[in-house]
């Protein structure tokens, strides 16, 4: 069991070093999703990118039609045009990064829905933006619905309360007057 362990471990730190290729300022990620015209993924869909007829790289999508292509580009190679291919479908990409941040990972979005190629970050839920700040005001006015509920119910406790003190003084006023009477 304990060699097991130690294999799983060794291979885990080698897959970890092969996985850092490069600096981050020579890594260029071009990712995104590949889906049909109802937007389900397509698995194990080949996506390939080309600088001329060169190839730069290959990958498979997973079960969600997720892929992602890892490239060793420098700085001098910002504004080159790629070539993006899956099935049939195709598109170009302009290489775009800041030179001068060598931190910040530099990634591309690039999808085809139905065939159709779409730039940039997926939502895929679909969640139109507008709709967060109505759901924020939602939630914030049943908060003060409630809060101002349970404060007329405390009002009207305290009141019951006080109610039913000084009756039960005015009671005992009325027993002695009878007892003196």
């Amino acid at each position: 069991m304990r060699v097991l362990l130690l294999i799983i471990a060794s291979w885990g730190l080698l897959v970890a070093n092969a996985w850092a290729e490069h600096e981050v300022d020579h890594r260029y990620s071009v990712r995104g999703y590949i889906l049909d015209k109802n937007e389900k993924g397509i698995s194990n869909q080949e996506v390939q990118i080309f600088d001329g007829s060169n190839s730069l790289g290959q990958s498979k999508t997973d079960s969600t039609g997720y892929y992602s292509l890892h490239l060793h580009l420098h700085n001098e190679q910002r504004g080159l045009k790629l070539k993006l291919r899956s099935g049939s479908s195709e598109a170009d990409l302009r290489v775009a990064f800041d030179p001068a941040d060598v931190t910040t990972l530099r990634v591309h979005e690039a999808n085809f829905v139905g065939g159709e190629f779409v730039e940039g970050k997926l939502n895929r839920f679909r969640i139109p933006p507008w709709s967060y700040p109505l759901v924020g005001f939602l939630i914030l006015g049943f908060i003060v619905v409630k809060l101002e509920k349970r404060r007329k119910k405390k009002l009207r406790e305290s009141k019951l309360e006080h109610a039913g003190k000084s009756s039960s003084g005015s009671q005992k006023k009325k027993k002695k007057k009878r007892k003196k009477g």
